[in-house]
């Protein structure tokens, strides 16, 4: 096997390699729906709950009633389109907490939440033992049925040994027609938190020289999949790894093994790191995984709101039972993970996939620098200082050049070891030779006074004077005060206010509407001319990361539609569109503007100008993608469809959700004795950003389809 580098790597399979029209094609990937909570092992980590104290009696002349207050655990994010994640921080359901005595995760007021000491804010480990998987190192299975738990799945199944006492993921016993594939899908959209570190377990083996496994990763912006490549030890670096059982450790001291470890992890960052394993009378060539060994693979997802995960297999070409010889989740069944709730954590790092995440928010502010706190409370501990108070030895003068009466703008008195420990320019200024640091005075020529006034007082008091009446255009203005005076904090303060002043934050959207029992209310979103403003803002002002931000809105919304429309579209029968809903009026010259905006913007394919409500568009308003419960059976398994090997579009009736996800159609089928899955909830699906209004009014509901 050979150690390729990250930036050549390229997926084998032709169903990933093929580059998407947009980023909502599916590429032929077509998702599963399972219906959650129809097993009898599956738990509901983070359901409502209701406070007790928060009850209210209400007397009529019948019967008392009681109103009390729930609380719903809102998702920052979903697993596979359906599947809602929640944040590690989020406690898990009150009736719980029995099982979770004498575990870690328990906290003395009988909240279970994840360990503080943990760095990961999401995490999703599949344990093939128990055929389960688990979220946040909870050891309850919120998932069961390795299937279940994928965006898609073919060609695979579930083998166990009891011979040996193994088992595994493997492709189909006779299966000629499809490489076996497994997709795992993540999108934090929701909450707008980007991902900062991405580690994973990858468990794998090999008992044939030519079978293989592949991993593949996507970001959901991106339209290719790259492989991750994989690194088979050599018998000398293997050496520094204690979790390979067959090899010897030698002489090295532990200290030497632990610099040797980290520098052969630092060095093959991004890889997969795998060795080879002792051969036996059945098998000559063995290639494991290193157990347990979560590969850093920050940098294929880094910065993006989610990411999808793919493995596919490549049985052995020839001997007996080639078809096992390429394993995912090899796990021992004398290990299982369920039940095991007094391990907490430590139990799930037996599990053969294992995926964590770090997220960050959209900008990220940092804390008052611990230089910046020591000046301010360096002469008397107890009382800080503050700007134009008793103390101050330098003057700052501001030129505006939209004053007409100097005597309203007077000098701004500050200290000098607070604004050298809170703004690099007066740093760099003071330590340097010009006269300004001699006089203990400058004057800044061409900056406005109130917003520089309000700067110099956040160094004081970090708090920016009349915050609340503050508007769009003052905060950029700020910014640009920020940026020229390099005061870091309030640089990035700026920044994450403009941001939410264009995009209302999502988590409180969906905290105003549980009242009123919506699940979910997608975030507004800025047309795109503020969007194009705001860029040219950010490449002025050096703000970088309300940059990225602008990026990640604009290639994620599209993505969010795709997404919102089919979890709340209805469960029934699917039936294709009316024609007349295929469309826009042409002859309105708004539409036709607007239209070519979008379609410029997120490109062909199968969401394109008809498929958003546009000014002036279809009076019918969006389309609604209906959806059905069931699985997706593609074209090539399903009766009556030729085979289609790439996602063909435009042929059949699939109507609009055909065209998203290629020639397929959808079946209902028993749920596990359950006639019927749990409806989707409801919510109104955003529109696409126009070039005419700022701000755009959420669409209206039909009370009529509600």
């Amino acid at each position: 096997m050979n150690t390729q580098t990250p930036d050549d790597a390229e997926p084998t399979l032709p169903l990933l390699r093929q580059e998407r029209e947009n980023v909502v094609d599916f590429g032929g990937l077509c998702p599963l729906h399972y219906a959650p909570m129809h097993y009898p092992t599956e738990v509901e980590l983070y359901e409502p709950s209701f406070d007790p104290h928060s009850a209210a009696l209400h007397e009529n002349s019948r019967q008392p009633a009681a109103t009390v207050q729930v609380k719903v655990p809102l998702p920052c994010g979903h697993f596979n389109i359906w599947r809602p994640l929640h944040d590690r921080q989020a406690p898990v359901a009150a009736r719980l907490a029995r099982f979770f005595v004498g575990s870690p995760a328990l906290q003395r007021d009988g909240r279970v939440v994840s360990p503080n000491n943990s760095t990961w804010d999401s995490r999703i480990s599949y344990s093939s033992a128990d055929d389960e998987y688990y979220e946040n190192g909870h050891v309850l299975p919120v998932i069961n049925g390795w299937k279940h738990g994928t965006l898609t799945a073919r060609s695979l199944f579930r083998k166990v040994e009891h011979d040996w006492m193994m088992t595994y993921l493997a492709p189909e016993q006779g299966n000629s027609h499809q490489q076996p594939l497994a997709v795992w899908r993540f999108n934090y959209a929701e909450s707008r938190r980007a991902v900062e570190r991405f580690h994973a377990v990858l468990g794998f083996s090999l008992f044939a020289e030519s079978a293989a496994v592949e991993w593949c990763v996507r970001p959901l912006s991106s339209r290719r999949f790259r492989r991750i490549p994989i690194h088979v030890l050599t018998p000398e670096e293997a050496r520094y790894f204690s979790e390979i059982d067959s090899v010897d450790s030698g002489e090295s001291h532990a200290d030497d093994s632990l610099e040797q470890r980290a520098h052969i992890i630092e060095q093959y960052c991004g890889h997969i790191l795998a060795y080879r394993g002792s051969s036996s009378e059945y098998n000559d060539y063995v290639v494991h995984s290193v157990p347990a060994l979560a590969a850093d693979l920050t940098q294929y997802v880094e910065g993006e709101y989610g990411f999808e995960l793919a493995v596919s297999f490549v049985p052995a070409s020839e001997g007996p039972d080639a078809w096992q010889k390429a394993q995912v989740a090899r796990q021992s069944l004398h290990h299982p993970i369920s039940g095991r709730m007094r391990e907490g954590e430590d139990a799930l790092s037996r599990c053969g996939l294992d995926f964590r995440i770090k997220l960050r928010e959209d900008i990220v502010v940092p804390p008052v620098s611990v230089e910046l706190t020591r000046a301010l409370t360096a002469t008397a501990p107890e009382q800080r200082l503050c700007m134009d108070g008793p103390g101050c030895n330098f003057t700052i003068c501001v030129r505006d050049p939209e004053n007409t009466v100097g005597s309203l703008q007077p000098p701004i008195g500050a200290h000098e070891h607070v604004l050298r420990a809170g703004s690099e320019y007066f740093a760099a200024l003071l330590e340097s030779d010009m006269a300004e640091s001699s006089s203990k005075q400058v004057e800044l020529d061409g900056m406005p006074y109130g917003p520089v006034r309000s700067a110099i007082y956040f160094l004081y008091a970090d708090s920016v004077p009349r915050e609340e009446s503050m508007d769009l255009n003052d905060w950029i203005v700020l910014l640009d005060v920020a940026s020229r005076l390099s005061i870091p904090r309030l640089h990035q303060l700026s920044q994450a206010r403009i941001l939410g002043e264009v995009v209302p934050d999502t988590l409180a959207a969906l905290q105003g509407s549980s009242a009123e029992g919506s699940y979910k209310v997608p975030a507004a979103y800025p047309d795109l001319e503020t969007i194009e403003l705001l860029q040219g803002v950010a490449a002025d002002t050096g703000a970088h990361d309300l940059a990225q931000a602008l990026d990640r809105l604009v290639a994620y919304y599209p993505i969010e539609v795709c997404e919102n429309r089919i979890r709340s579209s209805p469960v029934g029968e699917f039936d294709p569109l009316p024609p007349h809903h295929m469309g826009t009026h042409d002859h309105d010259p708004g539409t036709r503007f607007a239209a070519g905006r979008a379609q410029g913007l997120f490109g062909r394919g199968p969401f394109g100008h008809h498929d958003f409500d546009l000014e002036g568009g279809d009076p019918h308003g969006p389309v609604q993608v209906p959806l059905m419960a069931g699985p997706v059976i593609h074209p090539e398994i399903a009766p009556g469809f030729a085979h289609a090997g790439g996602n063909h579009r435009g042929v059949h009736d699939g109507g609009i959700l055909g065209r998203l996800l290629g020639n397929w159609r959808l079946t209902n089928i028993p749920n596990n004795g359950h006639a019927d899955p749990p409806a989707p909830q409801p919510g109104p699906v955003p529109n696409i950003p126009h070039a005419t209004h700022a701000h755009m009014p959420p669409p209206e509901s039909d009370s009529e389809s509600d």
